[in-house]
């Protein structure tokens, strides 16, 4: 089927307009930060909005498929925030890539990640130095969690004319 700029204009601000009061409704809490799960849905509703803006497929019918892709999301969501075990069946757990200081090599290479991916992960927090890290995790967000050794802290201002 062959359509004229007009149609593809109107075919793709339906879908503008419906994707966006679908991601209002479906609650979606960072639109930056994806997990696997949001990953795939992504990836599905791509390759939708393609086939219906080139009317690969008539727009009822994708906007059909679109909104079941994302209630399904959404019931996945649901039953894994209610089901511990199945939210680790389908999330990857949270885990420690420096622990007092020091690097956890085990998780490194469960994770595959470099030494200097977490230097730089942990550059980007303001930490210029590993041995002032308590813990470091590499959340299932993908982002990576720091929590300072309390001896390394700065002092307080409030508490700075305890020391003079």
């Amino acid at each position: 089927m062959e359509l004229d700029l007009t149609g593809i204009i109107l075919r793709v601000s339906i879908m503008y307009i419906y994707a966006l009061a679908l991601v209002r409704i479906a609650g979606k809490q960072s639109l930056g930060h994806l997990s696997p799960m949001d990953f795939i849905v992504t990836l599905i509703i791509g390759d939708m909005f393609d086939d219906i803006f080139w009317a690969e497929i008539p727009l009822i019918q994708g906007m059909v498929g679109f909104a079941t892709i994302i209630l399904v999301h959404m019931l996945v969501t649901f039953v894994t925030s209610r089901n511990t075990s199945l939210y680790w069946a389908i999330s990857s757990p949270a885990r420690p890539l420096i622990e007092a200081g020091r690097l956890v090599q085990k998780n490194l290479q469960i994770e595959r990640m470099r030494a200097e991916e977490v230097q730089f992960e942990l550059r980007l927090k303001g930490e210029e130095h590993m041995r002032e890290v308590k813990e470091a995790r590499l959340e299932p967000s993908g982002q990576v969690s720091v929590i300072k050794d309390p001896s390394y802290k700065p002092v307080p201002r409030q508490d700075k004319r305890l020391f003079r």
